[in-house]
């Protein structure tokens, strides 16, 4: 094929095929039927669904207060006085301060 016919078949695939692509998707789109993909059919406009007056619901349970989260001193429970969990950390971290930075007066 000369580049002439590849040209040709490229801008037919552009101009034609493209558009027609495009409309068929958004036509597809437009008929889909709306809400959650597992609904059996799409709802009949003219009759509303019956309304089901349900009681209502109990005040919800409240979580007691709790206890505020341990230090990074403590090693555990009292029976695992040499055990340091991942979480936990004894003292600071294992870098100092920053340097300041050169010319800063802080």
């Amino acid at each position: 094929m000369s580049h002439a016919t590849l040209v040709n078949v490229g801008l037919f695939y552009i101009v034609v095929v493209q558009p027609l692509l495009l409309v068929l998707f958004v036509g597809a789109v437009g008929r889909a039927p709306s809400g959650p993909p597992d609904s059996p059919h799409r709802p009949v406009p003219g009759s509303p669904a019956p309304e089901i007056l349900a009681p209502e619901p109990p005040e919800p349970a409240r979580l007691p207060a709790r206890a505020t989260w341990p230090t990074g001193d403590t090693a555990g429970p009292s029976g695992e006085t040499g055990y340091v969990g991942r979480h936990a950390i004894r003292g600071g971290p294992p870098w100092g301060p920053a340097p300041k930075p050169p010319g800063e007066a802080w």
